[in-house]
């Protein structure tokens, strides 16, 4: 009896010594052990402002500038104007164009849209002012009919006869192949220009807003 006795109590302090041996394992991320990262908590995301709806900015970048247009098959901007001489020796106005081929084939400035100008006291614009020639030799008046091929732009310059040095034009910039476009519409005020005698020494100004 005394030797069961004594096995039993062998077999309880085996037991008591294999438990002391394995403590009850910390969870990670707890208050007992606060150096270790659970990952169990969510990363906070940084607050987006509202930037407002994107609706009536414009289609494209550069529509928000008046002096821009694109049409179906180029984009037209107008960078800047003056007063020059026709090769008859007589006032008329040089508007100066960026013209950029958005087509799929080589085109021209004057395949591509309808440069017109207007001058009328009344404002009612019924009869476009007559195409000029410049003095003298003006490479970007002849650029009007330089093909260029798809993604390039090229300067051009237009010529108009003018009625009068201090009434101001109204531009007008069509789409030939779209008649249902938009045109680029301008109002430029040349009173405050001086007429230079050659293009050679002609200062361009940029347009101001519509009137």
């Amino acid at each position: 009896m005394k030797k069961l006795g004594a096995l039993f109590v062998t077999c309880f302090l085996a037991l008591s010594l294999s438990a002391c041996g394995n403590p009850t394992p910390v969870p990670q991320g707890s208050a007992e052990n606060p150096n270790i990262d659970s990952g169990s908590a969510a990363i906070a995301k940084p607050e987006v402002p509202d930037i407002g709806s994107a609706q009536g900015s414009g289609s494209a970048a550069g529509e928000a500038d008046p002096n821009v247009r694109t049409f179906r098959d180029c984009t037209i901007t107008v960078t800047g104007y003056s007063l020059s001489k026709d090769e008859n020796g007589d006032p008329a106005l040089r508007v100066e164009y960026l013209f950029e081929n958005k087509s799929k084939s080589a085109a021209s400035f004057s395949t591509t849209v309808i440069p017109s100008a207007y001058q009328d006291e009344t404002e009612t614009y019924d009869e476009a002012l007559g195409y000029a020639t410049p003095a003298e030799s003006d490479p970007e008046y002849t650029a009007m009919l330089t093909l260029i091929q798809p993604g390039e732009t090229i300067v051009c310059a237009g010529y108009y006869k003018l009625e009068s040095t201090e009434i101001p034009v109204h531009l007008k910039v069509l789409d030939l192949r779209d008649s249902s476009a938009d045109a680029l519409v301008r109002t430029l005020d040349i009173a405050s220009l001086a007429v230079e005698a050659t293009t050679d020494t002609t200062e361009t100004t940029v347009p101001p807003e519509n009137k």
